[in-house]
Order: structure tokens, then sequence, then C-alpha cells
């Protein structure tokens, strides 16, 4: 199966589910898509989920003089970092 066809085949399987396929980096995408996902508090994760890459974006970070991720916290959203969700 083509990869990039994997997200339409797993939301196939619920079909309550919207799935919106949008390539948000085309374009000047980034805004927007920043924008929504902090006004609907969504969960971005700026690293692929392994640690070589978790430390090279800790290390590009601490470079550009940006804050080190730190795992279970939030980026944006919730400013005190709880969680909201009932």
């Amino acid at each position: 199966m083509c990869f990039d066809m994997r997200f339409e085949r797993t939301a196939a399987r619920y079909p309550d589910l919207l799935y919106w396929e949008c390539n948000w980096r085309k374009g000047g995408g980034s805004a927007p898509m920043i924008e929504i996902s902090k006004r609907e508090n969504f969960y971005r994760q700026e690293y692929c989920g392994c640690v070589y890459s978790l430390c090279d974006s800790n290390q590009h970070r601490v470079a550009t003089g940006r804050e080190r991720i730190h795992l279970g916290v939030k980026f944006y959203g919730v400013e005190d970092g709880s969680d909201t969700s009932e």
C-alpha cells in the first residue's frame, strides 16, 4: 500500500470520522495549520517520535535560542500545562 494512502484506508474504518486531507506546508499553509492547532488545542509534536529525532530537534532548538522539548508538555494551548479535558 502506498505510504500516502494509509490515512485514507484507516479513516475508512470509522464512518463517523471526518478525514480532512490537506497538505499544510504547500502554499504557505503552515501558518493556518499552527493557528488552527492553537485554537483547537491540538497536540503538535515537533519531532518524529524517536529518541534520535528528539535529540536532533533539541540540539537545533538550543542552537537557535529556543527552549528544549520536554516530554509530556504541550508547546501551546493551556499555558500552565494543566489538562482541560473532562
